[in-house]
């Protein structure tokens, strides 16, 4: 637990995108303003993706967590800290083109410089 108040109180944000014609969907989470993230959750929703498909979750490049392609949520300990240089995505491949996946993101919201 933090020392420390976040600015607002649990915050959270929608994302969504369509599936290119390479069968892939990347969506792009980053902060919006120079604060830091911690990011308690993180949903994810496409339910016509095909059986075969997978989606993850990174943090800069690296792996956080594997979710299931047609509809999930990650969340609890530890949370996922976003400073405004990083770049968390989740990522959909061998889906169906043209297909819509859809995140949200619930998050509290630091002053910069505090995590």
């Amino acid at each position: 637990m933090s020392d420390f108040s976040p600015i607002d109180v649990q915050q959270d944000r929608p994302y969504s995108g369509t599936v290119g014609a390479n069968g892939r969907l990347t969506i792009e989470i980053v902060p919006t303003s120079s604060a830091t993230w911690e990011v308690t959750q993180v949903t994810t929703e496409m339910p016509s993706a095909p059986a075969g498909s997978s989606c993850v979750i990174r943090k800069n490049g690296l792996k956080v967590t594997d979710m299931i392609s047609t509809g999930d949520q990650a969340g609890d300990r530890p949370s996922i800290i976003l400073r405004q240089a990083d770049k968390m995505t989740v990522e959909w491949s061998a889906c169906t083109p043209g297909n819509i996946g859809t995140v949200g993101v619930f998050y509290n919201q630091y002053p910069r410089n505090r995590r």
